[in-house]
């Protein structure tokens, strides 16, 4: 049972950041095509689906901690960063990173209620979610090498910015801004 649950502590927790990887993508992605002034409301649907996945799979890999025969996690060794004695800073950043999941699907949920500029606000603080998660899953984990996961979190970057080139041309003609 125990490498059962190794399996599934590690799957839950891959397949949670990899749909947290996505919605970033597609956030930024969708950013960027409303500036354009392109429709994007199947795109943000999207986003949410996903989003919303990626705190499902994370609850799933927290609960799949706290049944672990092997290496025995508490409720506050989950829930309290860097309470746990067992990788201590990897385990706090991802307690963090799990806060952000949660006020940013929170947040968005009722961003007509909070109002349109502060939602916007707080879902500006999703990199700061990104690198916790990516710090918590270089630190302890063992399924990917530090180059396989720069290179996974680089290249979007660039293909982001590869998007920006004539919203560039445009703020150099002085007839819009990125």
């Amino acid at each position: 049972m125990e490498s059962l649950e190794w399996y599934a502590i590690r799957a839950t927790g891959v397949v949670a950041y990899l749909l947290l990887y996505l919605a970033a993508l597609t956030g930024l992605y969708s950013a960027v095509q409303k500036k354009r002034k392109k429709k994007v409301n199947n795109l943000l649907h999207f986003h949410e689906v996903v989003s919303d996945w990626s705190l499902i799979m994370t609850a799933g890999h927290l609960g799949i901690l706290l049944i672990d025969a092997y290496m025995k996690f508490s409720w506050t060794d989950i829930l309290i960063p860097f309470s746990g004695s067992y990788e201590t800073i990897s385990m706090g950043l991802g307690s963090i990173g799990f806060y952000f999941l949660i006020l940013t699907i929170v947040t968005s949920k009722f961003r007509k209620k909070i109002g349109y500029q502060r939602w916007q606000k707080l879902h500006a603080l999703n990199p700061i979610l990104y690198i916790l998660v990516t710090a918590h899953g270089l630190m302890s984990g063992t399924d990917f090498q530090g180059t396989v996961l720069a290179v996974v979190n680089i290249v979007p970057v660039v293909l982001i910015l590869g998007m920006f080139p004539s919203d560039k041309k445009k703020l150099t003609e002085g007839k819009g801004a990125i």
